[in-house]
């Protein structure tokens, strides 16, 4: 498997999961980072496979995060 479909495999992970937030978590975890477990109104960011999640708490950060990496896959595919 390539880097890119990695990449799309976990894309399509986090978006179809029941708890996008849960998955993502669990990912950034295991691969050595770090999750803040913070309440849900305060400034959140996820940064992930060079990938920048920003919002009011996990669930928009995640949504953020899930937006800038389709970009992202976007705008690797096409080049």
């Amino acid at each position: 498997m390539s880097d890119q479909d990695e990449f799309q495999s976990i894309i399509a992970r986090v978006s179809n999961a029941g708890d996008p937030v849960h998955e993502l978590r669990s990912l950034v975890v295991a691969s050595g980072g770090h999750w803040s477990d913070v309440v849900d109104n305060a400034l959140f960011e996820i940064n992930f496979l060079g990938v920048a999640g920003l919002g009011y708490g996990a669930a928009d950060a995640v949504e953020h995060w899930v937006q800038n990496a389709q970009r992202s896959n976007a705008v690797d595919t096409a080049a």
